[in-house]
């Protein structure tokens, strides 16, 4: 309701200034000269709202315009009757090509409109909400896409809650647009089946390496125009966590006020590119990770985020000011934090997934 009337409020302001500037310059004409500015300026009216009114307020100043034109003309103007009439035509000419401006304008926004609702839904299809039963931890996830006029990108994240135990990936597609987000949903789907089949990451790394080169052969291009960073976790044990990343921002982990990059010894090449190595090394780590503890994952969108001047994002020294929040709060933050360093302009799709684990007496049953 307060964006409604919000709307309403800036076009009856739009529409005042419009008829303003038309009586004004109306008055000029009676009472200083009519050829200063002129007629045909009562044109220029109509033709330069079209961008801020919309097509039937145009029209009732197209109307208006054409009105006092005619009253100028007939009786100021020294001038032929063929040259008023050209004065008038010009004048009727610029309003109806403001009328056309304006519906095309707005022809043009419900499309956008249209566009960017089919694609969000295509976006949050592709990215699953994060399961609530997931004893013993609280997660969030965010994704905002550079692109604001197609919201889409190959930003992903997934949670599984397995019989081995919760998996959980980030990852980030190279591109953009429809291609990128069809991979990245493809990889997704592969990650979600085959959570349930492979206890050990190196073989969760191995099946989805499989997949993005199935998807190289089903579709036109070099092999290695198609690939994506990826990190995988396996919470299955009390007091560690387990990893593995493929070419991914390397995850900061809080505990008591410090925020620790998790930076692996072996970092095994983005997935799509292993046509490229005569061998990959698919390495998992554990991490001590306790009650408390969180776990935040981004993609390169929020690491690699600048101000207008140019400095990028402090990412870990800003985390710690939320370590103690929750992990849709820290979520929340961040992204919030991100947007705002950037000046609202994001050059890349920045994706935010948090994991805390839960104290004792913040676990619930399990369902």
């Amino acid at each position: 309701m307060l964006d409604w009337l919000s709307r309403n409020r800036s076009a009856v302001g739009t529409g005042a200034a419009a008829y303003a500037i038309l009586v004004g310059l109306f008055l000029v004409g009676v009472f200083v000269d009519a050829e200063i500015p002129g007629a045909v300026a009562l044109g220029i009216v109509p033709a330069a709202f079209a961008a801020l009114c919309p097509p039937w307020a145009v029209a009732r100043l197209a109307a208006a315009a054409a009105v006092f034109a005619a009253y100028l003309t007939m009786e100021y103007e020294n001038t032929g009757t063929a040259t008023k009439a050209i004065h008038l035509g010009v004048v009727v000419g610029l309003g109806v090509v403001g009328v056309w401006a304006s519906a095309t304008r707005v022809r043009h926004s419900i499309q956008l409109g249209q566009a960017r609702s089919a694609t969000l839904i295509l976006q949050r299809t592709v990215l699953e909400p994060i399961p609530t039963d997931l004893p013993g931890y609280e997660v969030s996830a965010l994704y905002l896409p550079a692109d604001l006029e197609t919201k889409v990108g190959g930003d992903m994240f997934a949670v599984v809650r397995s019989r081995h135990g919760m998996r959980v990936l980030m990852g980030d597609v190279r591109g953009k647009g429809i291609g990128a987000v069809t991979t990245a949903a493809t990889l997704m789907a592969c990650f979600r089946e085959a959570a349930h089949y492979e206890p050990s990451l190196p073989g969760l790394a191995a099946r989805l390496e499989e997949r993005i080169a199935q998807i190289d052969e089903e579709r036109a291009g070099p092999a290695d125009e198609r690939f994506a960073t990826a990190v995988l976790f396996a919470f299955d044990e009390p007091t560690h966590l387990r990893m593995l990343s493929c070419g991914h921002t390397p995850p900061l982990h809080l505990r008591s006020g410090r925020a620790v990059e998790l930076e692996l010894p072996i970092n095994a090449p983005p997935l799509g590119t292993a046509g490229l190595y005569d061998r990959i090394e698919y390495a998992e780590y554990r991490v001590s990770y306790v009650p408390g503890d969180v776990l935040v994952v981004v993609t390169d969108g929020v690491t690699e985020a600048r101000d207008p001047a140019g400095r990028f994002y402090p990412f870990g020294e800003r985390l710690i000011r939320w370590g103690h929040h929750g992990a849709q709060r820290i979520a929340n933050e961040l992204i919030t934090d991100v947007t705002i360093h950037t000046g609202g302009r994001l050059r890349d799709d920045a994706a935010v997934l948090v994991v805390r684990k839960a104290h004792d007496d913040e676990m619930s049953p399990v369902a």
